[in-house]
């Protein structure tokens, strides 16, 4: 595609907007969850690190996830356009990433 394609652009546009606001709030929203839980003392952080065990993950890796998720989100919303079904979409495309994927490639990376 070429710079002057309007759909590149708009695609670019909407997801640089999307992910300015997103991923920040993602990540500060995941720093309050993890302390929370720490707090409460839910967090295993005595045990290695699991992938497959949110309650093993260190904070840079939660923020890090919550980052992906946001990138992953904006991507397929401004691909797709705004509506609901395309938030529904976005939000589960994010999460089998973040959430499904990536510790995966994780967990085999560190073996």
């Amino acid at each position: 595609m070429h710079a002057e394609d309007p759909t590149m652009l708009d695609f670019a546009h909407g997801f640089l907007m999307r992910s300015a606001v997103m991923v920040p709030a993602l990540m500060i929203v995941s720093i309050g969850a993890w302390s929370a839980l720490r707090k409460l003392q839910m967090m295993r952080l005595d045990e290695p690190f699991d992938a497959a065990d949110m309650r093993t993950w260190p904070l840079a890796y939660a923020m890090a996830d919550a980052a992906i998720f946001g990138l992953v989100f904006s991507a397929i919303v401004s691909a797709l356009g705004d509506g609901q079904l395309t938030a529904a979409v976005g939000g589960g495309g994010a999460a089998l990433v973040a959430i499904g994927a990536v510790p995966l490639l994780i967990a085999k990376w560190r073996r």
